[in-house]
């Protein structure tokens, strides 16, 4: 399947990669993900260690020739919309 598809990336993890795959997935910085991820923990928002675990045994591994991240531009301007 072609396109952008929520996977695990063992690469960039630093425990099984949910967190870099949610931030390849979503387009935004692994640490933010992280961050977002150890709040929840802390504050107790639903059950954030169970649907880690079950999203570190349920999603695919990284696969390139299968996965494909949009890549964006980081030299847009917003002021060429204009």
């Amino acid at each position: 399947m072609a396109g952008r598809q929520l996977c695990k990336i063992k690469s960039e993890g630093h425990v099984s990669g949910v967190c870099a795959g949610l931030s390849e997935y979503f387009g935004m910085d692994v640490s933010i993900i992280r961050l977002i991820w150890v709040l929840a923990i802390i504050f107790g928002v639903g059950s954030p260690i169970i649907i880690y675990i079950i999203m570190a045994i349920i999603l695919p591994e990284y696969d390139p020739d299968r996965v494909h991240f949009e890549e964006y531009d980081d030299d847009y301007d917003d002021h060429e919309r204009y």
